[in-house]
């Protein structure tokens, strides 16, 4: 397994605020870069969209119980072509609480590098989006 981590950011609402947000997958549709990922669906505890490229990404909420600071974990299921999990961490802060996007995939090393950046980029822009979303007050 390969992990991949966004950059952190702070966002202007407590975590169990957080927590409650993102029950609804919905929500992370709209934190997605416009542009880079389209055709959005979700439906109770899955959701899916494709990337550029045209690859559809299908994904389901891990409904186990969740590590301490893990707010949501999400893994791919068929046809994803590509394992891997996605998970958002998050932790208390003055402003409200400071939150990163966190993944493990099962990537070959010939894999990885067509992947990589794709990855990179998306939790960066995700990152962006939900600074964008929950903004702290100024």
């Amino acid at each position: 397994m390969i992990s991949f981590e966004g950059p952190k950011v702070i966002l202007g609402l407590s975590v169990s605020a957080l927590s409650a947000e993102l029950k609804n997958l919905a929500i992370i549709g709209e934190m997605l870069p416009e542009g880079e990922v389209k055709d959005f669906t979700s439906e109770d505890d899955t959701c899916s969209f494709k990337v550029k490229g045209g690859v559809s990404i299908h994904l389901e909420k891990d409904l186990e119980k969740l590590p301490d600071g893990m707010i949501l974990r999400l893994h791919t299921v068929a046809p994803s072509p590509v394992k891997f999990s996605l998970e958002v961490i998050a932790a208390e802060h003055a402003q409200g609480s400071s939150c990163y996007v966190h993944s493990d995939a099962d990537l070959n090393p010939f894999t990885r590098m067509m992947v990589e950046p794709a990855l990179n980029s998306l939790f960066k822009k995700m990152a962006e989006g939900m600074v964008n979303r929950f903004p702290t007050s100024p």
